[in-house]
């Protein structure tokens, strides 16, 4: 999957050039080498493409459009950790651009290489909000969540070159309406090299589910993909924890890693989705 995000804009800005982008990338990365950093000039003056810009290997491409995406802002961010709820939601945004890394070639990349590519994404969102006043979101569609653009440069700035989980990978747990047992699911670690990880059914608290969510999906962030089909994670006091390859409860075409239950001589089996996935997701932020 390639390492992707949209930012929600009120007006394109002809501000957010490819040079204005890099002198702001370095004044915020000094890891980053300059005479890696450069603007691609365009083949000629009528040509209609990305900017782009190379850094090593990768190319950073920005596409904007003055149309909005089509999705409404407010009913995403109620999902969204990183939009807080005394943050006002922008009623609504009239363009957006695309900024996405891409590799030559297009083969299936690494898990490293992903986070380098999801690292490098989000300089550059971190250095376009500083430079353009115009983006009033930014979007992760493989996370399904929008982040409050000062938050996303504040968290950038401050948490590389440690992974920027909370951005990159959407975290959500909640009881079902059913029967009130706890769910959790990931949503992101693929734009990542991973498998997301669902829990359908947890004996554990809203607190206890959460944690095993961010400490297996940091674990991978810092392991690879090296949890096998029917690994045992550990016990609780009444169970076993095993995570299967088994496809999602919310996308079957998509293969997760299922954590499960299983107490006593029980074998772990794979659990179904009892409720309809509703358009954003499962679960509401909590």
């Amino acid at each position: 999957m390639p390492s992707l995000a949209m930012l929600f804009q009120s007006r394109l800005d002809p501000d957010l050039t490819g040079e204005r982008l890099r002198q702001q990338m370095l004044a915020d990365f000094p890891d980053l080498k300059p005479d890696s950093l450069s603007v691609d000039a365009p083949e000629s003056v009528d040509e209609d493409r990305p900017l782009t810009l190379s850094y090593d290997d990768a190319l950073i491409a920005v596409m904007s459009v003055p149309a909005p995406v089509g999705d409404d802002l407010h009913e995403i961010a109620q999902y969204s950790r990183l939009w807080p709820d005394s943050t006002a939601v922008p009623t609504s945004y009239d363009a957006h651009t695309i900024i996405s890394v891409i590799r030559p070639g297009g083969d299936a990349a690494s898990h490293l290489t992903a986070i380098s590519d999801a690292a490098l994404l989000s300089k550059a969102i971190a250095s376009a909000i500083a430079v353009s006043d115009s983006i009033v979101a930014v979007y992760f569609g493989s996370a399904n969540h929008v982040i409050v653009p000062e938050i996303f440069r504040d968290l950038t700035l401050e948490t590389l070159p440690d992974p920027i989980l909370p951005a990159w990978v959407a975290l959500n747990v909640a009881p079902r309406s059913a029967d009130g047992v706890m769910t959790g699911h990931t949503r992101g670690l693929d734009m990542l090299g991973l498998m997301d990880i669902e829990i359908v059914e947890s004996p554990e608290s809203a607190e206890e589910t959460f944690a095993r969510l961010a400490n297996i999906a940091i674990y991978q962030l810092q392991s690879g993909p090296v949890i096998g089909d029917g690994d045992s994670l550990g016990t609780t006091d009444d169970a076993e924890l095993f995570a299967l390859h088994a496809p999602s409860a919310l996308n079957p075409e998509k293969t997760v890693l299922q954590l499960t239950f299983a107490a006593g001589d029980e074998q772990p089996v794979a659990a179904t989705a009892v409720e309809p996935e509703r358009k954003r997701g499962w679960f509401r932020r909590k």
